[in-house]
């Protein structure tokens, strides 16, 4: 009868033999991936010392031979495993750039030395709470996404047997309640704004575009990126109602670059939108004066950098961040004309019309993010009104104006009231208090 085969990656007994002094040989039969029985063995200065380098050396060989990384393996082969397969990827080319940032800037330096095997929870725990104090959750919450999507390649070339990122808890940011500009706020900030861009200075004259840019934003509830990718082709200014066609958006490459992406942030980004009658005005005089101008602009961008290259929205976002500081709306980034947009379409049309405008698959988004509370009270008299009693009722007309049933058989009021007061008084005969005995 025919012994049963060693299961695939496991061994079978190992045998120890002294080949010198100070020198162990460990041997035994091994069962690979592919299914052949091969011998291997190990050697150390001692014999339990042999054993041990056999088993790790057996344990690393449970990787199939057609792996490309193994246990061995350092963190750093395996982010180059990771890296050609994210490019190749449908994933978005932000994404790609971001993730690719993470793992040069944060991954690779903290734990690039460290071998796949000796990778457990512990560790990632312990690097992604070094993130989050050094950088922040976000930016941690990016590395953990990173590392996951790595352990499920280290996974499926066995160098690993579980995922180590599973479990571990990434602290998530605490989103703060949405702040939005006001018709008021807006004006009194956009005149403050061109106050500032008109007033003289010494040196490099002074950024003239911002206030276009804040009106297209809180007229649009477009993101920055979205604004800049847009070229002359995606207005129709003629039209009844005028509407802009958003479909790209600037991105940031990995290389510290800007270029244009063809889609927005998601598919929900792809939309139209109505353009307002004061926005169709500055645009109509912002085309005429490019036109005057004869400023290079090969891409036929609506909002192009002085150079006629693409926009970059970090660049403009610093540039605002210190302008808002100095005219007292320190509070106010680029986002919040957005949220400004947002806020003021819900109030008017409902949430679901302010998502559309920005562009989100999910209302619940929008309103938790963009939409900001209401803190004055509804008018809803016209609606509650409806519980009005009807007119004419008994319950509508206070008490006192009731009509009481008449009783015939009753005296009038005045004598009743008489005869009320005469019954209440004590009779003379009688006297008014109990005399008292006195012992």
């Amino acid at each position: 009868m025919s012994r049963e085969p060693l299961p695939l990656g496991s061994w079978g007994n190992i045998n120890l033999t002294r080949t010198g002094a100070g020198s162990w040989r460990a041997r035994t039969k091994y069962r690979d991936m592919d299914g052949k029985v091969r011998l291997v063995e190990a050697r150390g200065p001692s014999g339990a010392a042999a054993r041990r380098n056999l088993r790790q050396k057996l344990a690393d060989r449970k990787t199939p031979r057609y792996g490309l990384v193994n246990p061995r393996s350092k963190i750093k082969e395996l982010i180059e495993v990771f890296l050609v397969e994210l490019q190749s990827s449908d994933r978005a080319d932000r994404t790609k750039d971001k993730y690719t940032y993470s793992v040069k800037k944060y991954i690779a330096p903290a734990i690039g030395e460290v071998r796949i095997g000796e990778v457990t929870s512990g560790v990632i725990d312990n690097f992604i709470r070094k993130v989050v104090e050094d950088v922040g959750p976000s930016t941690a919450r990016t590395c953990g996404a990173v590392m996951s999507w790595m352990f499920k390649l280290a996974l499926r070339h066995d160098a690993v047997t579980v995922n180590p990122v599973i479990g571990v808890s990434i602290p998530r940011n605490r989103p703060a309640k949405p702040q939005a500009l006001d018709a008021a706020q807006y004006q009194e900030l956009r005149e403050k704004l061109i106050a500032w861009e008109t007033a003289p200075t010494l040196g490099r004259p002074r950024n003239q575009e911002l206030h276009e840019i804040a009106d297209a934003l809180i007229a649009t509830g477009a993101r920055p990126g979205e604004l800049f990718a847009l070229t002359w082709d995606d207005v129709d200014l003629e039209a009844e109602p005028p509407t802009v066609f958003i479909n790209a958006t600037v991105i940031r490459t990995s290389t510290g670059g800007v270029r244009i992406q063809d889609h927005p942030k998601t598919l929900h980004g792809i939309r139209h939108v109505t353009v307002p009658d004061f926005l169709v005005e500055l645009l109509q005089a912002r085309r005429d004066r490019q036109m005057d101008l004869a400023t290079p602009n090969p891409l036929n961008l609506i909002f192009p950098s002085s150079t006629g290259t693409v926009c970059d929205a970090n660049n403009v976002g610093q540039l605002w961040r210190r302008v808002a500081n100095l005219l007292g709306y320190d509070w106010v980034t680029l986002k919040t004309f957005r949220k400004a947009n947002a806020t003021l379409i819900a109030r008017a049309l409902g949430p679901e019309a302010a998502a559309y405008q920005v562009g989100h698959s999910k209302v619940s988004m929008t309103q938790e993010h963009y939409i900001e509370e209401l803190h004055e009270a509804l008018d809803t008299r016209s609606v509650v009104d409806a519980f009005r009693p009807k007119d004419g009722s008994r319950e509508a007309r206070p008490a006192e104006e009731q009509e009481l049933p008449i009783d015939e058989n009753a005296e009038p009021a005045e004598e009743a009231q008489a005869k009320s007061e005469e019954d209440s008084e004590p009779p003379e005969d009688l006297p008014q208090t109990a005399p008292t005995d006195d012992k």
